[in-house]
C-alpha cells in the first residue's frame, strides 16, 4: 500500500558557487555539457530532507569548466518517521521523482539569477527527466 508523504519546501541554500573566467567569447550556439548529481540527506529528528544538487557546466571549444555550484533544497516531511526502517529512510519512488523535479526546477531558477550579468547569462539549465536520477543507496 502506497502511503502519502506530507511535505513542504522550507528553504534553499547556496552551498558553493564559482564562475570560472573564460578569456574568449562563447559563441551563441555553443553546446554545453552538464554534470549534475542529486544527493538526498536527512535530519530525521527535525523531519527534514535535503536534496543537494552538484552542478558542473562545461563549454567553449575546449570544453573547459565554466561553472560549478552546489545548491540544497530543503523540505520538511511531517510524517518522515513513517518511512524510517532500521535507520534507513525509504520514501516512495514517486515522491522521490517529485522532489527531484521540484529541486531541478528550483536550481534552474537559482542558476539563472546567478548568471545574470555574467558571460553565462544566456545559459539555462536544460529540462531534465527527474526519473533519470537513479538512487545509489
Amino acid at each position: 500500500m502506497e502511503q502519502n508523504v506530507t511535505f513542504a519546501a522550507v528553504g534553499i541554500e547556496l552551498l558553493e558557487f564559482a564562475i570560472k573566467s573564460y578569456d574568449k567569447a562563447i559563441p551563441e550556439n555553443t553546446p554545453y555539457k552538464y554534470n549534475i548529481n542529486l544527493d538526498h540527506r536527512f535530519n530525521i529528528s527535525q523531519k527534514n530532507m535535503f536534496v543537494v544538487a552538484s552542478v558542473e557546466i562545461f563549454g567553449g571549444t575546449e570544453e573547459v569548466e565554466l561553472c560549478n555550484a552546489k545548491i540544497s533544497c530543503i523540505y520538511n516531511i511531517d510524517n518522515l518517521s513513517d518511512f524510517v526502517k532500521e535507520k534507513k529512510v525509504e520514501l516512495p519512488e514517486q515522491f522521490i521523482v517529485t522532489v527531484n523535479s521540484i529541486s531541478l526546477s528550483t536550481i534552474r531558477g537559482v542558476l539563472f539569477a546567478l548568471f545574470r550579468g555574467t558571460h553565462l547569462h544566456n545559459l539555462i539549465l536544460p529540462i531534465l527527466d527527474p526519473k533519470e536520477f537513479k538512487s545509489n543507496k
